[in-house]
């Protein structure tokens, strides 16, 4: 299983029907490819995992890269595992400027901050403790 995670920003920010658009379309998209994942959303800013067989990432992502709405993408890391981290999820979706985001337990600060290659490139921990707090429902 391969896995994908990259951050982008929005041209302009996405209201609360884009973002349920949005949304329908991934899950729809991913379950006919087999893939699952996160997407992330705070402010313009994006941070997405996309999970399944390497060729269907690389082809979906090359179509989120096209994707007239956003600019910017970062691809923090791509690996390889024997079991994907979103299993059961076409698509979980958070709006982080949730005010209950961002209260729960152990919530992350990573979304905070300018999305710059140099801030991820050795260390893209951050990242991975963002995407585990949900991944763990908390």
């Amino acid at each position: 299983m391969f896995r994908l995670v990259y951050v982008s920003s929005a041209l302009k920010p996405f209201g609360q029907d884009e973002l349920l658009d949005l949304l329908v379309k991934a899950r729809s998209k991913n379950n006919q490819q087999h893939i699952t994942g996160i997407l992330l959303y705070k402010d313009g800013n994006f941070l997405q995992v996309l999970e399944g067989e390497e060729s269907a990432v690389r082809e979906l992502f090359a179509t989120i890269e096209n994707d007239p709405r956003h600019r910017g993408t970062i691809v923090l890391m791509e690996d390889e595992d024997e079991s994907p981290l979103f299993s059961q999820w076409s698509m979980g979706f958070r709006n982080l400027a949730d005010p209950d985001v961002q209260a729960m337990e152990g919530f992350s600060p990573f979304m905070n901050h300018t999305l710059a290659p140099s801030d991820f490139k050795d260390d893209p921990s951050g990242c991975l403790d963002l995407i585990n707090l949900f991944r763990q429902g908390r």
